[in-house]
């Protein structure tokens, strides 16, 4: 099958959980089938870049999208219907490229990463289109819209739940303009806003369990409380915060250390640097750091969809200390697979307790790395997607 795939970003460096899972979906694909990538970016690739996507598509196109048109097109995005994001990542040139790429391709099926690529390829009706929303992002605009403060956090909680409205309407709308959709968890499915939400096909994120399994690093000198993920990325930034600054203060355990680790932090994250904390920034092997930890903490309380980094922490038979934001999406019985909390004194307890008993720690590691790796193998799902695409063209 000859399959043009459009995404939002090059995906690749692996630091986003969307680059992540089409990277993986890719490689899947193309030892099955002919991929066209059109991605869309400010400046040309890098030679890094190019030498990781050579082997996963036989055809690779950056479709570019100027900062100063994007500026250009956000100083009228209120007067749009569109959601604000859509408005950001859609440029007419862009477009025009796509176009004549479909063209000169002709492709057999066309695979649409996110809803805020369907303006591209709505129109293109003569191709079977299949839209993956990996999360519902309206859900997740308005969650973290409650979590704002102050007189700056007024106006941004006024655009957030402007956007999440916007987001609701389009996740709707596109829907309609696809043969075929997947996402990420039941949980985001039934959070997508149309009356036929239920024939979308549940494709969830994987994990490299041969990255993650595999990995070696050195035993901390001092128990070590790891939380990874872009630290630019607002649920990654609340959860930082949330486990530096309320939790870490009720926990018993002395001397302990917190690291974050993960590219791009925020100037907040950067400022919880501190004796206890370290901030690593971009690493170049993050499944070392799950191996040099003694537990995972996770009190993510915003977001939407399957987190890649809880899959990598269970991957590593590493303990994991979640929210229930954190662990619902994995579909696993809540008992044996982590210790799941709620308040800051709950967190803290969880965490003294599994570090004065490393046996049950190490138990409950075990039992969830087994789970993770029967359910959650990146060839696995990329088998379920496959079989999507191929439905997909069946009516055609």
């Amino acid at each position: 099958m000859n399959i043009l795939v459009i995404a939002s970003r090059v995906p690749f460096p692996l630091e986003k959980g969307d680059k992540l899972r089409l990277y993986h979906q890719l490689k899947h694909l193309s030892s099955k089938h002919t991929l066209t990538l059109c991605a869309l970016q400010d400046h040309p690739l890098t030679d890094a870049q190019l030498e990781a996507l050579r082997p996963l598509a036989q055809h690779i196109h950056v479709l570019r999208t100027p900062l100063l048109r994007k500026l250009w097109r956000m100083m009228w995005a209120w007067t749009s219907e569109l959601p604000f994001q859509v408005t950001w990542f859609t440029d007419r040139k862009a477009k025009r490229q796509l176009e004549r790429i479909v063209a000169d391709t002709q492709p057999d099926l066309i695979y649409c990463q996110l809803v805020r690529c369907a303006e591209y390829v709505k129109d293109l009706h003569s191709y079977p289109k299949v839209l993956d929303y990996m999360d519902a992002f309206s859900a997740g605009m308005h969650r973290r819209s409650h979590q704002e403060r102050g007189l700056l956090g007024l106006f941004r909680q006024a655009v957030m739940r402007a956007e999440g409205t916007r987001l609701a309407r389009h996740e709707s709308r596109t829907f309609d303009y696809f043969d075929a959709h997947t996402i990420i968890s039941e949980n985001d499915r039934l959070l997508i806003p149309h009356l036929h939400r239920d024939t979308i096909r549940i494709v969830p994120n994987g994990v490299d369990l041969e990255a993650f399994s595999g990995a070696e690093g050195t035993a901390p000198d001092v128990p070590t409380l790891l939380f990874t993920g872009n630290m630019s990325y607002a649920p990654n930034v609340d959860a930082a915060q949330h486990l530096v600054k309320d939790i870490l203060p009720h926990i018993q355990t002395r001397p302990i250390r917190v690291v974050l680790a993960g590219a791009e932090p925020a100037p907040s994250v950067a400022a919880l640097a501190s004796d206890d904390v370290t901030v690593t920034g971009w690493v170049d092997d993050i499944a070392a750091e799950y191996t040099r930890a003694t537990l995972f903490v996770a009190p993510l309380r915003l977001g939407t969809g399957l987190q890649n980094k809880v899959l990598e922490a269970m991957a590593s038979a590493l303990p994991c200390v979640l929210s229930p934001h954190a662990f619902a999406p994995l579909g696993m019985p809540a008992h044996g697979h982590a210790e799941i909390c709620n308040q800051p004194e709950e967190f803290a307890e969880g965490i003294d307790r599994l570090l004065a008993h490393p046996e049950e720690a190490q138990g409950m590691a075990q039992m969830a790395q087994g789970a993770v790796s029967r359910k959650f193998a990146w060839t696995t799902h990329g088998e379920t997607l496959d079989q999507v695409l191929q439905d997909a063209l069946s009516p055609h």
